[in-house]
């Protein structure tokens, strides 16, 4: 049960980060003189890389490609998410507690993106709920593949 609220909830979040990343990306365009940096434009991809990454990847686990192979994309899930996550955590100087700052306190490629704040911190905090759960997912399938699990009745001193 826990396995398949995982999933809709990997399902979920993804879908919302589409809608954010998109957005951002619709309303940049190509032009890099539309982002703070050319960091934020590229990491913007690699989170739309990771939403479609994702979509594959709930797609193929419908298909039972085998635990081995879906543990492995779980694995690569978990590195493009948390990348995706981290260059945005050290790109953006917006923070869930900073937004209600002036634009003028943020640096001036920054300031002019100040009253999307709230949507940029939501793009962060979204993929590193991604990340987390995919991470929980590789070690639950780590554990179930691996069938790690405690012996009954056994004590240092034997059976």
């Amino acid at each position: 049960m826990l396995y398949a609220i995982a999933f809709f909830l990997v399902f979920a979040l993804t879908t919302s980060q589409l809608g954010l990343v998109s957005q951002q990306l619709h309303n940049g365009g190509n032009d890099y003189a539309n982002y703070p940096g050319m960091e934020y434009k590229h990491d913007l991809g690699l989170l739309l890389f990771s939403c479609v990454f994702t979509y594959l990847y709930l797609i193929g686990h419908l298909y039972a490609l085998g635990l081995g192979l879906i543990t492995f994309f779980t694995f690569v899930g978990a590195v493009f998410w948390g990348t995706g996550a981290g260059v945005m955590f050290q790109v953006s100087p917006f923070r869930s507690y900073n937004c209600g700052n002036p634009a003028d306190s943020f640096s001036p490629n920054w300031a002019r993106f100040a009253d999307q704040c709230s949507r940029i911190v939501a793009i962060q905090g979204i993929a590193w709920a991604n990340w987390g759960l995919f991470v929980f997912l590789f070690f639950g399938m780590l554990i179930h593949k691996l069938e790690i699990k405690p012996r009954p009745n056994v004590t240092f001193y034997g059976p």
